[in-house]
């Protein structure tokens, strides 16, 4: 029986200013938030597949995927999405499986 799957932890968030929701029209209330999903096999994960960039207000609670945010903040989004880097734990079944490669073809 093999476990596997994809997960999606957060990556990363920040505040963007200058910026009114749509939905309450307030002003400074917006959070864009990142988060990566990985692939797994029995929990340990192996690689990364893609980036999701959500943003939310705070005030009114709204939450916008990628392509329902306005133009200028799905620019912003785009450029944070871009810069955050994901954890490395996210590597650690590739890692695993090089050091298992590595020490069955040392040992023959």
């Amino acid at each position: 029986m093999i476990v596997y799957g994809t997960r999606t932890p957060h990556v990363a968030t920040e505040r963007v200013n200058n910026l009114v929701c749509e939905n309450c029209e307030n002003q400074n209330t917006l959070r864009v938030s990142v988060f990566r999903t990985h692939a797994h096999v029995f929990w340990i994960p192996l690689f990364p597949i893609y980036k999701k960039v959500f943003s939310e207000c705070d005030h009114c609670k709204q939450v916008l995927k990628e392509k329902e945010m306005p133009e200028r903040l799905k620019r912003k989004a785009v450029a944070f999405k871009k810069d955050a880097k994901g954890p490395i734990w996210q590597f650690a079944g590739l890692l695993l499986i090089a050091v298992l490669v590595i020490a069955v073809s040392v040992s023959k």
